[in-house]
């Protein structure tokens, strides 16, 4: 009896006990299959992780390395890196290592875009092992092979160790250019300088000796950088004098400047190695590469380009390649213009026009030098309108106040559009100084000209340069282009004729002044 009494109590008790931590448990288990329920999924496409704010703790979280693109589908070139991320995604994913990459779509989500500051797109960040609040920016890596070499600089080491000559002549051997570092102590301060410049620049393959035997057969005798190239000077140094330190930012610029030619033909992944140099002058040579003076114009361009390199980025546009039209278009190059130079600053867009006939070393060094010296004046919309403009025989017009001249409708105006600089022009002006005192006195008349390479006009299309375009009185605003003979006697009797003719409508305001000739003798 005593015995059921107190073991009746601990029963109870027991009971008590097991059955709260059976409902805890059930209420742990429950909460575990909430949580397993709750927890953001991430969709994968083409091995590339679709990241939103929901599911963005999860992959940092499950991601060791994670490279995250930051892209704008309603920009051209953002969307279109997608494409390189997408194959880099691919790549490493069959390496089967830790690293994975993601992608978002910063017009969806806003709030991260708006986090990690991301004005511009793409843009590229790496987080390591979670770390929210200290991503590293990814810059200068465009392609797919550049994605990958550029993120696992950043977790392993950043140049390979060439240990023998046959080593160090097959990595020579690998790539249009390479860069080797020649260092007598391989954990100084400049060799660290060295392996944090490889992290930022991807596209080119980077190695590292202190082998003596390596100095003595490419005869170094200090610590030296070496870029090797298979197209013009095939070897060029940067030697670290003695108690110099190694800096990066110049390290940086002598590489991104000697890896390119002296002059790059621009193409879209040019533009790229262009823009990224960190030199905001830009020499832009509009040549037709199937024209015979092709080879000569090029020769003369590179013999100056040698002279600035370091100063000045030269660059080739093709003008016979459709693809650079809109460049064409920007800087407004027609056809009567090629061969023609044109010099930018690319951090104020101000641009810069060769004054010659001809593209000459001559010239060419010329206007480099008085650009660099600030003497060139740039390229502007109108020149400024002087307050003697109309006081002469010969009326002087510019951008801003052409159309307000030629369409007048109570005149007819007769314009020379002229290069001052052309000795096609040159020869003509004396003419057309005849032709505007000839006509000075005339109520109906004017004879005027424009310097059409500094001042833009968008009423009419010129196509070479000198070129005669009659406008005259009415509100039809109509063009007559004239192609006859440029002598006094020629102009005057153009002009006599159509003072004589008629207004005649048409379905075209712009005409050849040939075919008036013929209606009027009809």
């Amino acid at each position: 009896m005593r015995i059921s009494v107190f073991i009746l109590p601990l029963l109870t008790f027991l009971s008590a006990v097991w059955a709260e931590n059976n409902v805890k448990n059930k209420k742990e288990e429950n909460d575990t299959k909430t949580q397993r329920v709750k927890q953001p999924k991430i969709k994968d496409e083409r091995s590339v992780l679709v990241l939103k704010r929901s599911n963005f703790d999860r992959a940092l979280k499950e991601s060791k390395f994670l490279l995250v693109n930051f892209y704008a589908p309603m920009i051209g070139n953002s969307l279109a890196s997608l494409g390189e991320f997408e194959k880099a995604a691919e790549q490493l994913k069959n390496e089967q290592n830790q690293i994975k990459l993601g992608k978002v779509d910063v017009s969806e989500e806003k709030d991260l875009a708006k986090e990690f500051e991301t004005p511009d797109y793409p843009n590229l960040k790496f987080f390591i092992k979670g770390d929210r609040k200290n991503a590293l920016n990814c810059t200068g890596a465009k392609t797919a092979s550049s994605i990958i070499t550029w993120i696992k600089r950043r977790i392993g080491p950043s140049a390979i160790h060439l240990r023998n000559i046959s080593q160090v002549e097959t990595f020579i051997a690998s790539a249009d250019v390479v860069v080797v570092g020649f260092f007598k102590d391989l954990k100084g301060n400049d060799t660290q300088t060295f392996y944090e410049t490889a992290k930022d620049i991807p596209n080119l393959p980077f190695g590292v000796t202190n082998s003596a035997k390596h100095f003595v057969n490419y005869g170094i005798t200090r610590d030296t950088i070496i870029l090797f190239r298979k197209f013009e000077e095939e070897r060029i140094g940067y030697e670290i004098a003695d108690g110099s330190r190694l800096e990066k930012d110049i390290l940086t610029k002598f590489i991104k400047v000697n890896e390119l030619h002296l002059i790059t033909e621009y193409n879209q992944l040019a533009a790229d190695k262009i823009f990224d140099v960190g030199i905001d002058s830009h020499f832009l040579l509009f040549a037709d590469k199937t024209a015979k003076e092709f080879n000569d114009i090029y020769e003369n361009v590179e013999l100056v380009a040698a002279d600035f390199r370091a100063q000045i980025i030269f660059v080739l546009v093709d003008t016979d390649e459709t693809q650079n039209g809109r460049l064409r278009e920007f800087f407004r190059i027609r056809d009567m213009d090629v061969p023609a130079v044109r010099m930018i600053n690319t951090t104020d867009s101000v641009r810069y026009r060769m004054r010659a006939d001809k593209v000459t070393t001559g010239d060419v060094r010329t206007f480099c030098q008085a650009y660099l010296d600030g003497k060139e004046k740039p390229q502007q919309h109108s020149e400024e309108l002087t307050e003697d403009w109309n006081k002469n025989p010969i009326k002087v017009l510019v951008g801003t106040n052409f159309d307000d001249v030629v369409f007048d409708i109570t005149k007819s105006v007769f314009v020379l559009f002229c290069a001052p600089w052309s000795q096609r022009c040159q020869k003509i002006n004396s003419i057309w100084d005849q032709l505007g005192v000839k006509y000075k006195d005339s109520e109906n008349i004017v004879i005027a000209k424009i310097d059409i390479t500094s001042n833009e006009v968008e009423s009419v299309i010129i196509e070479k340069y000198p070129s005669f375009t009659y406008f005259p009185a009415g509100s039809d605003r109509k063009i007559v282009h004239y192609t006859k003979a440029q002598t006094l006697e020629a102009f005057s009797k153009f002009l006599d004729k159509q003072g004589k003719s008629k207004k005649r409508g048409g379905k075209s305001n712009t005409t050849d002044n040939t075919e008036e000739e013929i209606k009027e003798e009809l």
